[in-house]
């Protein structure tokens, strides 16, 4: 059988309690120095893809940099404290002592589940859930603190969507320039309560190429936030900053976009992106909805799918019973079989990977990927919708 180890630096490229990131095989991995050995975890965190290499490392503990993740770094398994984000898979380490050389395999020893960490009470349950709620609105102080770029934008016009909590909010413009699949933040006034304060951060669901507006769509909760965001009237300002994130269109590649209910916003901003710009960039998307109601942008994506013959979309609902007739798409979660009947050999191998819903839909996905089509990880990008 031939290794899968890779020599990715040398010893005397770290120091004790030093970071170093490496990418064998185009897979983003950071070697960490703790008390004189040597550990390689991911490189990207679980939450929002964080750069972990220039995270904070305390003794063991390695702290994303965005939303404060904290790590094992001899195991990739993520603190009980931070709900928000799953475990990481490490890689063994060899060090040549003659020569100083590190070579990592590249066969993972460890995928930790949710299900071999520790049962908690519902009171500790509680009490983590607050400090991950209190870590959050930090970054999101912080976040504020370091923008340059504030921008006051105005809402001009709301949209529930029937039968369900999602509404989307069509907002100014202003001189936001932004890539299609990104993010920004939104500030509102007069939020009280909140335990993550007055700021969330929305994909941008309209494209880049939409110039006079931009559009974000949300499930609305119970959140102080939340309930402030749907009472806005018409006119009312909004202070935005960004935008953000990695999770952007790769022109030159093949996509395959994998949606889970509200996490098609970043989507809709590729596809139209994609079609007004005549790109040539095949997309196929898969998107998955408790049923037929919830289906959000539909009648924008089936024109432009009209109009694109690069646009492909395959459309699933996982709630037969409550949408037992008159329904002629696909039924059921998306899976191995799924991706078979409607992917080449060709298009499955080649593609770059889209991930976008709650944390469940992202972890089931990647293992379909990973685990059941072999996909390698440097092809799979994730965007998690936590849906506060």
């Amino acid at each position: 059988m031939m290794s899968t180890s890779r020599k990715v630096a040398s010893k005397k490229d770290l120091t004790e309690g030093g970071m170093l990131r490496v990418e064998p095989d185009g897979k983003p991995i950071v070697l960490a120095m703790v008390e004189g050995k040597i550990y390689a975890i991911d490189a990207t965190c679980t939450h929002k893809s964080g750069p972990l290499d220039q995270g904070k490392l305390e003794g063991y503990k390695l702290t994303c940099p965005w939303h404060h993740a904290v790590f094992d770094v001899r195991n990739g398994t993520v603190s009980d404290k931070t709900v928000w984000a799953t475990n990481l898979n490490s890689y063994p380490v060899q060090v040549d002592e003659s020569t100083g050389d590190l070579s990592i395999s590249l066969q993972r020893t460890q995928q930790a589940e949710a299900t071999l960490q520790p049962k908690r009470t519902e009171a500790k349950k509680e009490e983590h859930s607050a400090e991950a709620l209190e870590n959050e609105k930090k970054f999101y102080e912080e976040e504020e603190r370091n923008a340059s770029d504030k921008l006051s934008l105005q809402l001009l016009h709301k949209e529930k969507l029937e039968g369900t909590d999602i509404i989307t909010f069509k907002l100014t413009k202003g001189n936001l320039d932004f890539a299609a699949g990104q993010f920004a933040y939104f500030k509102l006034e007069g939020v009280t309560g909140d335990p993550k304060g007055p700021i969330r951060h929305f994909s941008i669901a309209s494209s880049p190429t939409e110039q006079d507006y931009i559009l974000i769509s949300t499930r609305i909760r119970d959140t102080p936030y939340k309930q402030k965001l749907a009472s806005l009237s018409d006119g009312t300002k909004i202070t935005t900053w960004g935008p953000q994130g990695e999770f952007v269109l790769q022109e030159d590649k093949p996509g395959i976009f994998l949606s889970g209910g509200i996490g098609v916003t970043p989507f809709r901003s590729m596809i139209k992106y994609a079609t007004d710009k005549k790109l040539p960039t095949k997309i196929v998307m898969f998107d998955s909805n408790r049923n037929r109601g919830n289906m959000l942008y539909k009648d924008e994506f089936d024109s432009w799918a009209k109009a694109n013959p690069n646009i492909k979309i395959i459309y699933t609902v996982s709630d037969e019973e409550g949408d037992s007739s008159g329904w002629n798409g696909e039924r059921g979660i998306i899976d191995k079989k799924m991706l078979s009947k409607y992917l080449s050999n060709e298009q499955i191998s080649e593609s770059t990977y889209y991930i976008c819903g709650p944390p469940g839909m992202l972890k089931a996905m990647q293992s379909v990927l990973k685990d059941q089509l072999q996909i390698s990880e440097d092809k799979i990008r994730t965007e998690e919708f936590t849906g506060y």
